[in-house]
């Protein structure tokens, strides 16, 4: 049996599909992508993106290594 994903997890919780959860999150990731704040710019930076723009799975990649401590 395979496990969840992040976005299965989040839908069940709140009553919702995994693509729409993936749908919102890349919103908020494109919203916050644009925020002038040095501070939140620097921080964009330090991701490795394929494209121009974070996807919910690099956010959650990077987010994973930080809460490691990579």
């Amino acid at each position: 049996m395979r496990e969840k994903t992040i976005y299965e997890k989040i839908a069940e919780k709140y009553n919702t599909t995994p693509e729409e959860v993936r749908r919102k999150m890349q919103i908020a990731i494109d919203a916050g992508f644009v925020n002038p704040d040095p501070a939140v710019q620097e921080e964009w930076k330090k991701m490795t993106l394929k494209g121009d723009r974070p996807t919910p799975e690099e956010v959650i990649n990077y987010a994973v290594k930080k809460l490691k401590g990579n």
